[in-house]
C-alpha cells in the first residue's frame, strides 16, 4: 500500500490496528473452514481481536464492524452452509459504539468534521464549483512552499497504479472463475474496486487525505485479489525466469511508486536537525532548546508546537504538551494572550512555555531541522506569538531569537 513505508512501518494507531484486523479476518476464515468441534476455539481470538481493535483505532473498528455486518448479509442472501457470523457483526457494532460513547467522544468532534469537509470538497470539485487539486501537491496544512515531486518521481507513482490495475483485471477474473461463491471473497473484490475509486479523492484538495487513508483499508482486498492475477505470471511453462523477473520488477514499482504517491516529497527523506562546519557541530533551534532543557530544567513540564514538544520529548527527556489536549495549539499560535489561556497552562501544571515564529514548529510531518536561510520551509508566524507575553511580563529563560522560552512563574 502506497503508506506502508513511512505510515504503517511505525508503530502508532493505525498501524497497529490495521494488522489486527487482518488477523481477525484470517482467523474468522480458519474458523469457517475448520470442523464443528473446533471453530469455538477459533471465535476465541476472533472476540480479542474485535475488543483490541476497539480500543485501538475508532475507523478500524468501524471497517471491521462494516466488514462483519456485510458477511452476515451476504451468507444470509447467499445461503452460505455455515454458521453466520452475525454474534460478531453484533459484537463489533457494539464494541465500536460502546467505545465511542465511553471513552472516546471527542473522536465526534475532529473525525466527523473532516469526513464532511471531504464529502463537500468531493462533490463540489465533481460539479466544477472548486478547481481541482494538483496531483504532487502540497498535501501539508502548513503555508509554506516545498521542493515539488520530479518527473521521474511522479511516472514511477503513476506507473505503480498502473499496474496495480492491470493485477486487479486478471486478478479478478481468476477470483470470480474460482471463490465466488465465497462471501468474504466478494467482499475483498469490492474492496479492490473501490480503492481505485477512492483515488479519485485526490483530486479534491480537503479530501486528500481521506482518500489516501481509506487506501490503507481498501488495498486489503485489492492485494488478495492481484495475488490471483500475480499467479498467472507464476504458472509452470515457458519463459518461467522471464515471467518471474516481471513480477518482480512490477511488486518493486509498486512498492516504490506507492511511497511516493503517499508521502510528500520534501520529506521522502529526513532533514537534519544539525550542520556541521569545520568539525563543528550547529544545532537548530529547538534542538539546542532541548539540550538546555535536558541540562538545566530537567523534570520540568512544557508547553509547545507540536514539532517543538516532540524535539522536547526526545533527545529532550522532558513532559512537554502539544497539539489540542489540552489546548496548547491555540496558545502557542494566537498572536493576542487570551484570558483562558494561562489559567489552562496553570491548571496542569505547565510552567513553561515554548513561542516559536517558526511556522514549520507546528508541522509533525516534516517537524524540525537546520533551517537554511532563503530556503523553502521559512515562513514566520506573526511576531505577536512571542511579543504577547511580554504584557505580562514573564521572564525569559532561552531565546534564539525566533523561539523562546518563558517561565510563567516568574512573573508578578
Amino acid at each position: 500500500t502506497s503508506n506502508f513505508l513511512f505510515w504503517g512501518a511505525q508503530f502508532s494507531y493505525e498501524s497497529l490496528s490495521l494488522p489486527l484486523m487482518v488477523v481477525v479476518l484470517m482467523a474468522f476464515v480458519e474458523r469457517d473452514s475448520a470442523p464443528a468441534p473446533a471453530r469455538g476455539a477459533w471465535a476465541v481470538p476472533i472476540v480479542l481481536g474485535i475488543l483490541a481493535i476497539a480500543i485501538t483505532h475508532h475507523l478500524t473498528s468501524y471497517a471491521l464492524a462494516f466488514i462483519f455486518v456485510a458477511l452476515a448479509v451476504l451468507y444470509r442472501v447467499m445461503k452460505v452452509d455455515k454458521p453466520n457470523p452475525w454474534p460478531f457483526a453484533l459484537l463489533a457494532v457494539g464494541t465500536a459504539i460502546g467505545w465511542l460513547l465511553i471513552a472516546a467522544r471527542s473522536t465526534t468532534g475532529y473525525l466527523f468534521p473532516v469526513l464532511e469537509e471531504a464529502i463537500k470538497a468531493f462533490l463540489k470539485t465533481a460539479s466544477g464549483e472548486s478547481a481541482p487539486r494538483t496531483l504532487f501537491g502540497q498535501a501539508s496544512t502548513v503555508a509554506e512552499t516545498v521542493a515539488s515531486t520530479p518527473l521521474p518521481a511522479r511516472a514511477v507513482a503513476l506507473l505503480a497504479v498502473a499496474v496495480l490495475g492491470v493485477g486487479t483485471l486478471v486478478g479478478l477474473r481468476q477470483v470470480w472463475r474460482r471463490e465466488r461463491d465465497k462471501p468474504l471473497v466478494l467482499l475483498f473484490c469490492a474492496g479492490a474496486v473501490t480503492f481505485f475509486l477512492a483515488l479519485t479523492l485526490r483530486f479534491a484538495p480537503a479530501a486528500w487525505e481521506t482518500g489516501n487513508r481509506a487506501a490503507g483499508f481498501l488495498f486489503i482486498g485489492l492485494a488478495f485479489v492481484a495475488i490471483y492475477g500475480a499467479a498467472v505470471l507464476l504458472r509452470a511453462g515457458p519463459n518461467l525466469l522471464r515471467r518471474r523477473l516481471i513480477l518482480t520488477g512490477a511488486l518493486g514499482i509498486v512498492l516504490v511508486g506507492g511511497a511516493i504517491s503517499g508521502w510528500p516529497w520534501d520529506i521522502q527523506l529526513a532533514r537534519p536537525v544539525q550542520a556541521t562546519a569545520k568539525d563543528k557541530e550547529i544545532d537548530s533551534e529547538a534542538l539546542a532548546l532541548a539540550f538546555f532543557a535536558r541540562q538545566r530544567l530537567d523534570g520540568s513540564r512544557f508547553a509547545a508546537p507540536e514539532a517543538d514538544a516532540r524535539v522536547l520529548l526526545t533527545p529532550g527527556e522532558q513532559v512537554a504538551y502539544g497539539g489540542q489536549g489540552p489546548d496548547i495549539e491555540d496558545i502557542v499560535d494566537e498572536p493576542e494572550l487570551a484570558e483562558w489561556q494561562l489559567p489552562l497552562l496553570e491548571s496542569h501544571h505547565i510552567p513553561y512555555l515554548v513561542a516559536d515564529r517558526k511556522l514549520n514548529s507546528e508541522d509533525t510531518l516534516r517537524g524540525q531541522y537546520f533551517q537554511v536561510p532563503g530556503q523553502y520551509g521559512t515562513d514566520l508566524r506573526p511576531k505577536g506569538v512571542v511579543h504577547k507575553f511580554s504584557a505580562i511580563p514573564v521572564g525569559r529563560v532561552w531565546h534564539s531569537g525566533r523561539l523562546v522560552l518563558f517561565n510563567l512563574r516568574d512573573r508578578p
